[in-house]
């Protein structure tokens, strides 16, 4: 998902953006963890869709499963914070797919969300000062 651009930006977009940059850090952080176990998660996954999701999904069940049987064979496995060849990197875009109207209509709902009594968190008018 994008953020909104960053001309005139609205309080209500510039949390948005705020809020979609702190889930990304930590997407990006769980995804460098398992990343730096599981070699198959370093480079593209050349599969449908369907079943790369499976793929991850594995290797989260995996994990779990080595971190609460075995603790300490995860620091054996390797420190992912030393790991420089875990580093992940976001493939760009493939040539030829548009964005549709419906990620915009998700980004707008998730949008109003983020600024409702119900969604929003104490910490995010931060980004306002």
């Amino acid at each position: 998902m994008r953020p909104f651009p960053r001309k005139e930006l609205s309080d209500e977009k510039r949390i948005f953006n705020y809020r979609l940059s702190r889930a990304r850090k930590q997407i990006e952080c769980a995804f460098g963890v398992l990343s730096s176990m599981w070699r198959i998660l370093r480079e593209p996954i050349e599969v449908q869709v369907d079943f790369a999701t499976d793929i991850v999904k594995a290797t989260c069940v995996l994990h779990n499963y080595i971190q609460n049987r075995e603790p300490d064979r995860i620091k054996e496995m390797g420190n992912f914070e030393d790991d420089t060849n875990s580093t992940f990197t976001p493939t760009p875009a493939r040539p030829g797919r548009r964005h549709t109207g419906d990620g915009k209509a998700v980004r707008n709902l998730l949008m109003k969300y983020f600024t409702s009594p119900t969604g929003s968190v104490h910490w995010q008018t931060n980004v306002l000062i």
